[in-house]
């Protein structure tokens, strides 16, 4: 900025000058000329009235005419005969030139007439005779050229100090005003930059008058801009946060095909590395078939599609709500595609749970159901009249009854938990509980002849609800007396470790297959199915084992080998955390 500043100076400088100058020289040569004329006539003057007096015959007169025209014209005065002779002079010590009537030849005219002599100036008038005009002589005066100039030189030296003052005066004011008028545009231009740039905070002082409007308008500007900024970042943060925290994957196509935008989202759904994606064609980079053909089909009927895709996520399958939509500007044409994916792969897989509930639920009740009402009819048609086989009878419709009735209480008990519900937390000891239900399980072990052993390390206190606790060490003791075989041993332990109680129960029964094992908390099922029913059990009990770990915040570990037995660890700890 400093240079347009120079640069408006310097033009405007040279402009100054130059008409300074132009006026000078105009005026000077006018003043010139008039102080010339008005010299040449005084000297005129001064000679016709000599001349006046050398007409007479009175030399007296002469001389005292040609002192008194001497001191006025402050040069030498002397009257010359036609020839060049002096013929009466003033008293001044000033010599005469040898010639002084040289370059005068041939000259007859009666005005007055300058030459040059040297370094002095000759100013000639003829003197003739009034009535016949005859010549006479010449009054001549003889005047140093410094001297004849100097009234001119003086003139010209006060005129160059007035334009030179004058000049300067101008300019000074000339800086103040430019400097005035430049200051304003100079700090405009300053702030504009700074607004180029992005720094809509960046503001200029507000001069007063015509000048300060550019300045005040700027900075209207400025707080405008800055206000519509802050409105479009604070937009923008919120689109950025809405796309990335949404639950669904999402990526935005421009209208050639190009990638723009792929959230948080998406990245964790596919588990791709999208961060190179942008401004990549999609069919360049997408994987899937299915979706190629959504963005195709969005791309050419310029309309929402939404369709259900199943696509392979590494390892797994995944069920997608895939939604397609164009985007269009305000005159209807398409500027691009915004695609959705909802992940309804868990959705699907309680759609196909609640199915398999269902159908399992039947199935169970529809067995002792079925029992029941078998025997029941048998003793109708008679058979009660053999007590044997009514007794026989009555027995399996107790038993089964008695199934019907654990198989109800545990999927009350399965719907309390998955609905959720309170504890009602409390300090328990662990051996205490554990020792009930050893108590209420001994005699079923000794019935199977199975060893069972018991141990306890540690304070086991911890805080949770007893009722809840005793129902998940009822089911996981009752089960590895379940799948141990007449002779086996179980082994319970209780021990303290840092701010925790690990609770573990290993038996050596029938062990479980490892790819069975993530499932063994699913809701009816059993890994030997028929000795689980023989043994009454209903298929829910590890389902409810797992719910109620969970509500306790803690953790369940199961190991397991085929024909060697299983380990269910269970880490509590001691202290309730929300």
């Amino acid at each position: 900025m400093p240079d347009f500043k120079n640069r408006v100076l310097s033009f405007f400088l040279v402009g100054i000058m130059l008409i300074f100058i132009l006026l000078a020289l105009i005026v000077g040569g006018l003043v010139h000329y008039t102080i010339k004329e008005k010299r040449v006539q005084s000297y005129q003057h001064e000679l016709e009235l000599v001349a006046v007096a050398a007409r007479g015959s009175d030399q007296e007169l002469l001389k005292k005419q040609l002192n008194e025209a001497e001191k006025a014209l402050q040069g030498k005065l002397v009257y010359l005969s036609p020839e060049g002779k002096v013929l009466a002079q003033a008293d001044s010590e000033e010599t005469v030139p040898p010639q002084p009537l040289q370059g005068l030849d041939g000259y007859k005219k009666d005005v007055l007439v300058s030459t040059k002599h040297m370094d002095r100036i000759l100013y000639t008038l003829p003197v003739k005779e009034d009535s016949s005009g005859k010549l006479r002589g010449y009054v001549q005066l003889i005047i140093p050229e410094q001297a004849a100039n100097q009234t001119e030189r003086t003139v010209w030296l006060s005129l160059s100090l007035g334009f030179l003052l004058s000049l300067v005066i101008v300019l000074f004011i000339s800086i103040r005003v430019l400097d005035r008028i430049v200051k304003p545009v100079e700090e405009a231009t300053g702030t504009a930059k700074e607004l180029a740039r992005g720094n809509f905070k960046a503001r200029t002082y507000e001069y007063k008058g015509d000048v300060g409007e550019l300045n005040f308008s700027l900075n209207v500007l400025a707080r405008n801009l800055e206000k519509m900024t802050k409105s479009y970042e604070s937009q923008q943060d919120r689109l950025k946060t809405l796309i990335e925290n949404m639950g669904s994957g999402l990526i935005l196509i421009d209208s050639d095909g190009y990638i723009n935008i792929v959230n948080k989202a998406f990245k964790e759904i596919f588990r791709e590395y999208t961060d190179s994606w942008s401004g990549h064609l999609f069919h360049e980079v997408f994987p899937y078939k299915e979706i190629k053909e959504i963005v195709e089909d969005t791309f050419i009927m310029e309309t929402n599609i939404r369709k259900q895709v199943v696509l392979p996520i590494h390892i797994e399958r995944k069920n997608f709500d895939v939604y397609s939509a164009p985007v269009l500007n305000s005159l209807g044409k398409l500027r691009g595609i915004v695609l959705v994916f909802h992940d309804i792969t868990e959705l699907k897989k309680l759609e196909q749970m609640r199915k398999d509930f269902v159908a399992n639920v039947s199935h169970e009740l529809k067995t002792p159901v079925t029992s029941v009402k078998g025997f029941a009819e048998t003793l109708l048609d008679g058979a009660d009249e053999n007590p044997e086989i009514r007794k026989k009878f009555l027995t399996i419709i107790w038993k089964e009854s008695d199934r019907l009735q654990h198989l109800i209480q545990d999927l009350l008990d399965l719907s309390k938990v998955e609905q959720g519900f309170s504890l009602n937390l409390q300090k328990v000891n662990l051996s205490s509980i554990v020792e009930e239900v050893i108590v209420m399980l001994e005699t079923k072990a000794k019935d199977k002849e199975i060893a069972l052993k018991y141990s306890v390390e540690g304070d086991t206190a911890i805080e949770g609800d007893a009722p809840r606790l005793k129902q998940v060490f009822i089911n996981l003791i009752n089960n590895s007396l379940n799948y141990t075989p007449k002779g086996g041993r179980v082994t319970i332990r209780l021990k303290e470790s840092s701010e925790k109680v690990t609770f573990s129960v290993s038996d050596t029964g029938i062990g479980i297959q490892k790819e069975e094992i993530s499932r063994i908390f699913e809701r009816f099922y059993r890994v030997d199915k028929a000795r689980s029913r023989n043994s009454g059990g209903t298929g829910l009990g590890l389902a409810i084992v797992k719910h109620l770990i969970e509500a306790h915040h803690g953790r369940i570990h199961v190991k397991s080998k085929p024909g060697e037995g299983s380990t269910f660890t269970l880490v509590f700890r001691k202290e309730f955390v929300e």
